[in-house]
């Protein structure tokens, strides 16, 4: 009997193993193709900084608001302050070519402006301030109004999660940060 209990036991330990090497495999094959999907999307892309400065130049002005849209090709989305006014502007993200270049519309471009006047906390501040409270890569920045408050609404990836983190534009304080579902 205990011969018979002992084989059962090593069958029970052997199938143990063969399931977790099987699960320790399909773990590091979908982590590794899942790795290779984000270096195949963004192999050759500009940093947002380099397309941030590229367009400041290219345009003689300032990038008050930054998205990346991540369609096929994967472009940046800006809102630039120039002296012409404000313009909205699609970058291709590997090329740095601008796709399209049009100015924002008047009642949205005097808002923008009195909103970027009023902010006492620069877009780069508020990207330093977010990553210290949620690290990982911001893929979308907006300066907003918020319950009468200026506030700078951005978006985070950290891996498979996305936060949203939201600082006040005139003290720097962070005012909330949420996991996005």
């Amino acid at each position: 009997m205990k011969k018979q209990w002992s084989t059962i036991k090593q069958g029970i330990i052997q199938r143990k193993k063969v399931i977790m090497t099987v699960s320790i495999a399909s773990v590091l094959l979908f982590g590794g193709a899942a790795g290779t999907a984000v270096y195949a999307v963004n192999k050759g892309a500009l940093s947002e900084d380099e397309a941030v400065k590229m367009i400041s130049e290219k345009l003689g002005g300032e990038v008050t608001q930054f998205e990346k849209d991540w369609d096929q090709p994967m472009t940046y989305e800006m809102t630039v302050k120039t002296e012409e006014g404000y313009q909205d502007v699609d970058v291709d993200a590997k090329k740095g070519e601008i796709l399209s270049q049009e100015m924002a519309d008047d009642d949205e471009d005097m808002s923008t402006q009195k909103s970027v006047e009023t902010a006492k906390i620069s877009m780069d501040q508020a990207e330093k301030i977010a990553l210290k409270k949620v690290d990982g890569q911001i893929t979308d920045v907006e300066l907003d109004s918020e319950n009468g408050i200026l506030v700078y609404e951005l978006e985070i990836n950290q891996g498979q999660k996305e936060y949203d983190v939201v600082v006040d534009a005139t003290t720097g304080k962070v005012l909330t940060t949420e996991l996005d579902d």
